[in-house]
């Protein structure tokens, strides 16, 4: 790839980075539990019902764990920011890539251009 093509890559990503909003870390699951109260439908002996869905969001940043519930009616708006989070992620990482690419390149240049300017000697 050429280094003009490398620069305009790098913009566009740079441009997709700047329509992310909200973001955050983490994944969201769906947990179910039994209260063990007698009589109650999660000891049912024969079908047994968990309480539940419960949502929780666990994620790690800057080094502490956090695990909190999330209650249903932010689920989507939670689900929204997870994902935006994972294209921030994707989106750094293909600029990294690029960026590396697009250094090599220039250090060959560079290379080849101090090549070409010393005169070879001759006996």
């Amino acid at each position: 790839m050429r280094k003009e093509q490398l620069q305009a890559q790098i913009e566009k990503v740079k441009a997709e980075l700047l329509k992310i909003g909200p973001m955050r870390p983490g994944s969201l699951s769906q947990q179910y539990s039994a209260c063990q109260k007698p009589g109650c439908k999660c000891v049912d002996p024969v079908r047994p019902q968990k309480h539940g869905p419960f949502y929780q969001l666990s994620y790690t940043h800057l080094g502490r764990s956090t695990t909190q519930f999330v209650r249903p009616p932010f689920v989507p708006e939670v689900e929204k920011q997870l994902a935006a989070y994972k294209r921030f992620k994707a989106l750094t990482q293909q600029w990294v890539t690029l960026s590396l690419e697009l250094c090599k390149l220039e250090m060959q240049e560079a290379r080849s251009a101090a090549s070409q300017s010393t005169p070879t000697q001759r006996s």
